[in-house]
């Protein structure tokens, strides 16, 4: 891309010497991403005089290039779809430009993005005539950036502006969200028994996110199911547990059917799309033998923890005992992360209670998933041997946490007077995991002096890597002070947990003073034969610190009868008052006139680096 930039530069240039208005250097600025996904300028500068004989052009103001891309933000296209996008450049003072001119070619755009093979425009002004199409046509899930780099000649005929502009892109896809009741299978209770409880887990089936989950059927009109929420939904959807609807099969009559648990939602690409699960339900005759996890539902560890504690209950239907229970499934091949308590798990007799409890522990090492099937048999209360099982689902998460981030990253500094600094407040988890919920806690109606914010409140469905949970910010101080804006933040971590957090921003307002040298008496008249002392005092025009004063003269070589104790004067703060004190002493010897200067360098508040002198009138006379 730079070779055929610079091709291109020749070209005009080329073109400019021919026509005798040329030069033969030329600058370029890149647009640079501004959080809005694309952004773009031309800057330009006064060429030195042609070195290969070609005549500069008439002074005057140089303008430049605006390149507006058509998407406000970052291009998102699903794959298999295409979406075009036009850029269209404008001058930025009204006045026409001439020479403009795309460096390199379409061959250079990055995959799946086209355009035409070249591209120019014979002037551009304020008007939208000189536009750039370009296509993007993802072929597989991906994100980037593109770069459109472009020459021009101002309107002073100057051929060393350039600039860019960059879009950024996401090829996303048409995921779909899959839905697993646990236990799997046809899901059985007794009439009037112990009930059994059903969880429900949606994922995606690519592990990209989707959005906006709705329950969209009523648990409620089916007999003997129920759910302890009256309606159900989730705003993201991605792997894991963070989305799951608990239900209850509880029957008081014989039944058997199948529950349709219809659900809406977006999909990584913004369609709308549905889904359904079928769940199989039936009514058991009495004294089966239920197992009952606890806790009830997906179990969720964190990895390098000590484990989730889990209890499986044996019971049965009616109360009756049954007898002569043992787990089939052997307990020294578990699943990986399962641990049992005992090699082998029998009960000579199950009835009602906890009497009969096989214990478990669930502590992975690694990020994992899963369904535990546990089978059993015994033998019922008429001496009918059968068999029961239990799924129990499981995943392990990374108890990860928020972290935020603000840009420009260290200190905040602002100048009094001289504009707004922009500040972003990134929100990302540690491990980049998708944390859930999250709500800042801090009140942005109440910020410190100086500090707003484009939005009233604060809250991110889903959050895990990049910048898509970003906070803006604006600190436009109008007075001189420094401070640290606490920002304090909730969410659920991918464990479910409940957590907060904060983000500590230093903050300084400056004013760009100066130092001001003011001499006592400000100016001399004395006889020869005598002396006199002269105190210069250093001090900043508006009271605010400045900083690293040191006398430039030097003041071993002053002029004739004056002298100084000091070979040199430096002080480290500068402020008010008389802590920073040149001592002078005038002595004449003869009639003489003149003017003592004093020059000196410092650094402002706002850390610029400055120069000053103070001058001293002196006459010595007979």
């Amino acid at each position: 891309m730079r070779l055929a930039r610079h091709s291109m530069l020749l070209g005009v240039w080329l073109l400019l010497l021919l026509s005798g208005c040329g030069s033969s250097s030329y600058s370029s600025t890149r647009g640079t991403d501004n959080g809005s996904g694309s952004s773009g300028s031309g800057t330009g500068g006064n060429p030195p005089a042609n070195p290969i004989g070609g005549i500069r052009g008439p002074t005057g103001s140089n303008n430049s290039v605006v390149a507006t891309p058509s998407a406000a933000g970052a291009v998102s296209v699903a794959v298999g779809a295409a979406q075009t996008v036009s850029i269209t450049f404008t001058s930025n003072d009204g006045k026409g430009i001439s020479g403009f001119g795309i460096s390199g070619t379409m061959a250079t755009l990055p995959s799946d993005w086209s355009g035409p093979a070249s591209f120019a425009c014979a002037a551009v002004s304020a008007g939208s005539g000189c536009v750039l199409n370009l296509t993007y046509a993802p072929t597989a899930v991906a994100t980037g950036t593109v770069t459109i780099d472009y020459v021009f000649v101002d309107n002073s005929s100057m051929p060393s502006t350039g600039g860019s502009v960059t879009i950024a892109y996401a090829g996303t896809a048409h995921n779909n969200v899959v839905a697993a009741a646990s236990p799997s299978g046809e899901i059985n209770a007794a009439i009037g028994g112990n009930s059994q409880s059903v969880s429900v887990n949606f994922i995606t089936d690519d592990g990209n996110v989707a959005t906006d989950l709705a329950l969209t059927t009523d648990v409620s009109g089916v007999a003997g199911w129920s759910t302890p929420a009256s309606s159900f939904s989730c705003a993201i959807v991605s792997t894991g547990s963070g989305c799951q609807l608990p239900l209850t099969f509880a029957p008081t009559a014989g039944t058997r059917g199948t529950l349709t648990l219809n659900y809406s939602y977006t999909d990584g690409s913004g369609v709308a799309r549905t889904g359904a699960l079928n769940i199989p339900y039936s009514t058991t005759s009495q004294n089966g033998v239920v197992a009952t996890a606890a806790p009830a539902g997906q179990i969720n560890a964190a990895i390098n923890s000590t484990g989730q504690p889990v209890a499986v209950s044996f019971t049965t239907d009616d109360g009756k005992p049954a007898s002569d229970l043992y787990v089939t499934s052997s307990l020294t091949a578990l699943p990986a992360g399962w641990k049992s308590a005992s090699n082998a798990f029998t009960c000579s007799s199950v009835g009602s209670g906890n009497g009969c409890q096989l214990h478990l522990t669930y502590a992975p090492l690694v990020l994992a998933g899963g369904t535990l099937a546990l089978n059993y048999a015994y033998t019922d209360a008429g001496g009918v041997a059968k068999t029961g099982s239990l799924n129990v689902g499981y995943a392990a998460t990374t108890n990860d946490n928020s972290v935020a981030t603000a840009s420009p990253t260290g200190q905040i500094n602002a100048v009094v007077g001289l504009g707004t600094q922009a500040v972003s407040v990134s929100f990302t988890t540690d491990d980049g995991r998708i944390a859930t919920a999250l709500q800042l806690t801090s009140s942005l109606a109440a910020l410190p002096a100086g500090w707003n914010s484009a939005v009233p409140t604060f809250d991110c469905s889903g959050f895990g890597s990049g910048s898509v949970c970003q906070l803006p910010l604006t600190y436009t101080p109008t007075a001189a002070g420094n401070g640290t804006l606490i920002l304090a933040y909730s969410y659920n971590n991918n464990a479910g947990e409940s957590k907060t957090g904060s983000v500590n921003i230093a903050y300084q307002a400056t004013t760009d003073n100066n130092i001001v040298g003011t001499a006592n008496p400000i100016s001399l008249t004395v006889s020869s034969g005598s002396s006199t002392t002269v105190s210069t005092t250093f001090t900043t025009d508006d009271g605010n610190p400045a900083s690293d004063l040191a006398v430039t003269s030097d003041l071993t070589t002053l002029p004739s009868g004056w002298s100084t104790p000091s070979t040199a004067l430096t002080c480290a703060l500068v402020s008010t008052g008389s802590s920073c004190l040149l001592n002078l002493t005038y002595a004449p010897t003869a009639a003489d006139s003149g003017t003592l200067s004093l020059t000196y360098s410092y650094k402002n508040d706002s850390g610029s680096a400055k120069t000053g002198s103070v001058s001293i009138p002196y006459t010595a006379t007979p």
